[in-house]
């Protein structure tokens, strides 16, 4: 009687008796991840680990496209802070409308019926008043 075919893998340098089935599922395994390894080196793609040195961690030294430049944020902080100022110069009625709609999301409808106005009052208001706060805001803007 013919002797069976033995498989074996090294696994941590050690041979391991496997069936045909797991033989070559892994070595089809194996030679994946080479094919992935050869492609990567034939792209130039590099891993943010092989950037890392003793004092900066790879990841960290790539720049977030999507992040705002520093100038984006010095813009957005200056216009809130003028829309602040602008709205602190409101009166209380209209700060307390703007807050709400704007600041704690309180519906429309909501906010009516809370100050005992009708929806569309409330809308009315709030196009009065953001209407005078972008006069306000360009205004403040034409001294800058």
């Amino acid at each position: 009687m013919a002797d069976k075919e033995k498989y074996m893998i090294n696994i941590q340098g050690k041979l391991i008796e496997v069936s045909e089935d797991v033989y070559y599922a892994y070595f089809r395994m194996e030679r994946q991840e080479r094919w992935q390894e050869e492609k990567q080196l034939e792209h130039g793609v590099v891993s943010y680990d092989a950037l890392d040195n003793g004092e900066v961690v790879g990841a960290e030294s790539v720049t977030d496209v999507d992040a705002p430049s520093p100038e984006d944020l010095t813009i957005a902080k200056e216009l809130k802070d003028r829309l602040h100022h602008a709205i602190a110069a409101l009166p209380k009625a209209e700060r307390e409308l703007i807050h709400a709609l704007y600041f704690e999301d309180i519906s429309a409808a909501d906010y009516a019926d809370q100050v005992g106005m009708t929806h569309r009052g409330v809308n009315k208001q709030r196009k009065k008043v953001l209407s005078r706060l972008r006069m306000f805001l360009d205004f403040i803007g034409s001294f800058c």
